[in-house]
């Protein structure tokens, strides 16, 4: 490992038992695979992209592999497709399943380094469940105050708005900046070095022709989606249209950002029926 990383201590960190729920009578041979998704993110908050490959290993030794790849699907970039057995036989029914009931960690690799995630979040209630998905997402770094965030993150939000505030401070859901944003937000947004007015926010610059502009701070590697109400009780995806020289003159469902910006969109009036009246940003 790196000595001059800052994730250079690996926290260990072993996932309970899966919970697989295939007995005999689902039986041998295979059980579907299970999935397990979601995105991964370095010290700083930014989702990885190249170079990386999530390891998933038992305690036996087996492995199963993928590459982080950022165009998976909006807001997740790896996915690993875990073979299971049944474990009615004493041989596994091909190389590389896995039993549902043996622990498992799962690792990082960027280039020649290895890395254990701080932090390892998402809903285990299906973990392990033949032909279900688990999203769970990675952080790496190290995490001295046991808040859930990165340390080298911390320190940067701190030197970035000027404050004194000791990492023992900092707790995921406290907001510090008067916006009534969290750190846990702010880091998954990416808006830490940010005056607040231009952070996490999704304004109406103006209206054009009966369209509304929006208005948001779109940072690297961050996915946008936008969500719309008439009553502010059910909200619900709502396409919109960057409004950038080289954009798709079609509205889409999503904005993955590659730089950052501020970034206008129009919401086009559905066929149908009357519009939002409201909406929301979504980052993944």
């Amino acid at each position: 490992m790196n000595s001059h990383s800052p994730v250079q201590r690996w926290l260990r960190i072993v996932l309970a038992a899966l919970a697989l729920a295939a007995t005999a009578a689902q039986a041998f041979p295979p059980a579907l695979p299970h999935t397990i998704y979601g995105m991964a993110r370095d010290e700083y908050g930014n989702p990885l992209r190249t170079n990386a490959t999530i390891v998933l290993t038992t305690s036996s030794g087996a492995t199963v592999t993928a590459i982080v790849d950022p165009d998976d699907e909006p807001g997740v970039n790896y996915r690993l497709v875990v073979p299971l057995d049944a474990g009615v036989k004493s041989d596994l029914y091909k190389d590389g399943a896995l039993q549902g009931t043996v622990p498992f960690r799962l690792q990082v690799r960027i280039n020649n380094a290895t890395f254990l995630p701080l932090e390892m979040t998402g809903d285990y209630s299906q973990l392990g469940q033949p032909g279900k998905r688990t999203r769970i997402d990675l952080t790496l770094g190290e995490d001295t105050n046991g808040n859930g965030l990165p340390d080298a993150w911390e320190r940067a939000m701190l030197a970035a708005r000027g404050w004194t505030n000791s990492l023992a401070d900092l707790k995921a859901d406290s907001s510090l900046g008067g916006n009534g944003v969290t750190l846990l937000q702010e880091y998954v947004a990416g808006t830490y070095g940010f005056e607040d007015a231009n952070g996490l926010n999704l304004t109406i610059a103006r209206v054009e022709a009966g369209t509304p502009v929006l208005e948001f701070l779109a940072v690297r590697g961050r996915n946008y989606t936008i969500v719309g109400s008439t009553n502010l009780k059910t909200w619900a995806p709502v396409a919109f249209r960057p409004l950038l020289p080289d954009a798709d003159p079609e509205p889409v469902s999503n904005y993955l950002s590659p730089d950052v910006r501020l970034l206008q969109v129009t919401v086009p009036a559905p066929a149908t029926g009357a519009g939002p009246l409201f909406y929301k940003l979504q980052i993944q």
